[in-house]
């Protein structure tokens, strides 16, 4: 269920961390799953202030060495920090609060500075690249991390060995972060006539303003799902940290390997009915997590191999949709938009799956049955959601291919006519001859 790997704190680390090692409980999990939440919409009041003085690559840069600095401060205090204390639950909400505010601010500097140096017409493949090589650097990551956890157990000498190292490896992108120039060299400024202006303008875009409802309603049940689904694998399936690292090696894994086939569709079909096959496959396949008991915990692996595809399929057109669908002048204005609207669904999503589990604990019920219905009807809403979609207009592609027939065609004949050992090294794309591509 990679749905975790971005909706849950910290990833599958921090889900070992506050789950297993500090058991902070349902409730204290729910608001940290929402706070990052929560900071999204909130960059909304600060991204103005910011640029009165900055831009938006000074924005990301300044944030990204910030946020570092929060984090390397709060493994300090982690590592005193007695694990039955009273206060715990109340330290990681400060903690994640502070840092997920500045991590927003890196989001949305990020999300409207890469639009300034990578062409459009690449950037669908140059995305599945970027995120292949990062999947791959994840999935190795993961791999160290299970490997430590198994050997060593879930002590806090390990988690926080794995936590600096991710930090140290983290200040090394921050430095790298600084070569990157586009044809701005500032990145963009962020817009200053005001943000009730630019979103009367906004309102207009109605692709946009379905793209956002869309992508609200997605967001409410995944932030719902992260603050149930891990409580779920450690306290009702019994899942180790191990075992939970490597369930998510299992999606990384399969996310790598056909996140180029991805971009390639997205660049060839167009961004939505990619975005409406992945989702509805990604939603389908998680159905496996009703039937999982603890005895069976091992196939929980294969639901996050079908949904490491899947997911990154339907997280890669989702960015690359918005990012078409956003006007050029009001860029940075329309990802705080899309990050405001679905950020405070998402906190409602979160705060509610664990106030609910935390009231179904307090009134004794079948523990196990309550996560299983929770997760199946944030399911079914989630696949009624995909109706949005039918009919969005979608700019800047080849109209006679943006059908999910065509897509469906090429996915059934590469899965089943060729196998989909293939998939990783198939093209969809038509490559230009260098000739023709120095003629123009």
């Amino acid at each position: 269920m990679p749905w975790l790997m971005l909706t849950m704190p910290g990833s599958f680390l921090m889900a070992g961390l506050l789950n297993g090692l500090f058991d902070v409980g349902p409730f204290w999990f729910g608001l940290l799953c929402a706070l990052p939440s929560l900071a999204n919409a909130l960059h909304i009041f600060l991204l103005p202030l910011l640029g009165r003085t900055m831009t938006v690559r000074e924005v990301t840069i300044g944030q990204g060495w910030l946020n570092f600095g929060l984090w390397m401060g709060g493994l300090l205090a982690i590592a005193y920090l007695p694990e039955d204390a009273p206060s715990r639950g109340l330290f990681f909400a400060v903690l994640f609060a502070i840092s997920a505010l500045s991590f927003s601010l890196i989001s949305v500097g990020w999300t409207a500075w890469v639009a300034d140096f990578v062409p459009l017409r690449i950037r669908g493949r140059y995305m599945a690249r970027r995120n292949r090589y990062t999947s791959l650097g994840t999935l190795l990551f993961m791999l160290l991390s299970m490997l430590l956890l198994w050997i060593w157990g879930e002590t806090r000498e390990v988690y926080l060995f794995l936590m600096g190292l991710a930090m140290l490896l983290r200040s090394f992108s921050l430095i790298y972060l600084h070569d990157i120039h586009g044809p701005d060299p500032s990145g963009g400024e962020i817009p200053s006539k005001g943000f009730l202006r630019d979103l009367k303008a906004l309102s207009k875009e109605r692709s946009l303003i379905r793209y956002i409802l869309f992508g609200s309603v997605m967001g409410l049940c995944l932030a719902f799902l992260g603050a149930v689904a891990p409580v779920f694998a450690f306290r009702e399936l019994g899942a180790s940290g191990a075992q939970f690292t490597w369930f998510s090696v299992c999606a990384t894994l399969t996310g790598m390997l056909v996140v180029r086939i991805w971009g390639e569709l997205i660049d060839r079909h167009g961004a939505v009915p990619v975005l409406f096959l992945c989702t509805l496959a990604w939603r389908l396949g998680d159905i496996g997590w009703l039937f999982i008991r603890p005895e069976t915990l091992s196939w929980l692996g294969l639901v996050w191999l079908w949904g490491g595809a899947t997911a990154m399929g339907a997280m890669l057109a989702s960015f690359h949709l918005l990012l078409k669908l956003l006007p050029a002048k009001l860029r940075a204005s329309g990802v705080s938009l899309n990050l405001t609207v679905s950020s405070l669904v998402a906190t409602l999503g979160s705060l509610l799956g664990g106030s609910l589990l935390s009231r179904a604990e307090v009134l004794e019920m079948n523990m196990a049955l309550v996560y299983r219905v929770m997760i199946a009807v944030a399911i079914l809403i989630q696949l009624v959601a995909l109706l949005l979609l039918r009919g969005l207009k979608e700019p800047d592609i080849q109209v006679e291919r943006n059908s999910i027939p065509g897509a469906m065609r090429t996915l059934r004949y590469l899965t089943v006519g060729q196998g989909l050992a293939l998939l990783s090294d198939m093209r969809f794309v038509v490559r230009r001859s260098r000739r023709s591509s120095k003629e123009n």
